[in-house]
């Protein structure tokens, strides 16, 4: 199980706003908009701000009475959250208290549970309104809070962990085209979430990075800024070849460039890759963290043993099918040589991609591979 933090001990006010009421309309898919909310997600450096700044951020693109960021194990159960935008009012504590074991009715929790897919759906889509009402959930603490509509996005997380972000509405549900927006966001969300994490755990125990294969460097202009770990920079080396002085190696340095870019070709924001590595029995992913002003650039090593690969793609809800698909796009296979792998068409590729698609929430292989390494790098 990942980490919880101790949100709900100050961010657990929660109470419906009732204007401006939500428009329901998402403001012409503005992708300056857009990239700013990924900037405000991508400055995040403490995960104890994540779920706030995420909420504050989407609440400019689809605009909502209510949010909240929740980290739910059924297991124990417990659910931690914090909410937007924050209130000196609360519900009563009953319901407070209650609600780690009513979550437990929200269909769209039970539809990620049993599929593993964290992309956007709404209550609307599994109950009507007079089942919704008929809820626990609603009676205790949904209807007290003025909640009807709902939709909910999840991130990448272990099983049975759930994390996800809920935003409510009082009036008028989400839209198709609302859905569509909040799953291209989806995966510089997880992104967003695993760097904080990343980071906040690598600074944590500096001290012992090297004994577990971790590592983090601060980038500068050209070249690594200040002093690097001897570890990192030695195994750069062992892994794409020497550098010298500050520099890093051609192949590594190159790809820097290339994720330092805000967007592709085609204009849409960049999801960042991890770049890989394998020598023997050993595995190094790079991460880059980009930095936001007042903050550099990272890189995040991690070298271990290769991983599983396509049996922990399967965590993020796919078949096993899928999984090997996916991987196999992970390791850079064309469509053609996936399809000669596999044994079957070009044309049934192409039909799992699209499953795969709609799975992650994600609407290009870009983003696929991103969001596959981002949770192969996670899980382990």
């Amino acid at each position: 199980m990942g980490p919880l933090y101790p949100w709900s001990s100050w961010l657990s006010r929660t109470v419906p706003v009732d204007e401006p009421t939500p428009s329901g309309a998402v403001p012409g898919w503005d992708w300056a908009r857009v990239g700013e909310v990924i900037e405000a997600i991508a400055a995040v450096e403490d995960p104890v701000d994540f779920g706030m700044v995420a909420l504050r951020a989407l609440d400019s693109v689809v605009g909502f009475d209510l949010g909240s960021f929740n980290e739910i194990d059924p297991d124990v159960p417990l659910a931690v959250f914090c909410s937007y935008p924050d209130d000196d009012a609360g519900p009563p504590a009953g319901d407070l208290e209650g609600f780690s074991h009513l979550v437990q009715q929200n269909p769209i929790l039970q539809h990620q549970q049993e599929t593993g897919d964290g992309s956007s759906r709404r209550l609307s889509d599994f109950l009507s309104q007079g089942e919704l009402h008929r809820l626990e959930l609603y009676q205790r603490v949904y209807g007290p809070l003025g909640v009807e509509f709902q939709v909910a996005v999840g991130l990448t997380a272990k099983a049975p962990l759930i994390i996800a972000f809920a935003l409510n509405r009082k009036r008028i549900d989400f839209t198709d085209v609302e859905l569509s927006l909040l799953d291209m966001l989806r995966p510089h969300l997880i992104q967003g979430y695993r760097n904080v994490q990343a980071v906040a755990a690598l600074r944590s125990i500096d001290g012992a990075l090297a004994e577990v294969g971790k590592a983090v460097i601060v980038l500068g202009t050209h070249g690594v800024a200040g002093d690097a770990p001897p570890w990192a920079l030695q195994v750069i080396e062992e892994h794409f070849g020497d550098r010298s002085g500050a520099a890093l190696p051609e192949p590594v340095w190159t790809w820097v460039e290339e994720e330092r870019q805000s967007g592709f070709g085609d204009g849409q924001p960049r999801i960042h890759r991890p770049l890989t590595s394998i020598i023997g029995d050993r595995q190094l992913v790079v991460r880059f963290v980009p930095g936001v002003p007042g903050r550099a650039d990272v890189l995040v090593l991690d070298e271990r043993e290769p991983q599983r690969g396509s049996a922990d793609l399967r965590r993020l809800g796919l078949t096993a099918r899928e999984a090997d698909l996916l991987w196999l796009l992970t390791r850079g296979e064309a469509t053609v040589e996936i399809a000669a792998q596999l044994g079957v068409t070009v044309g049934t590729v192409n039909k799992h991609l699209q499953n795969i698609f709609r799975k992650l929430g994600v609407t290009s292989r870009t983003g696929a591979v991103a969001t596959a390494s981002d949770a192969l790098f996670s899980f382990r």
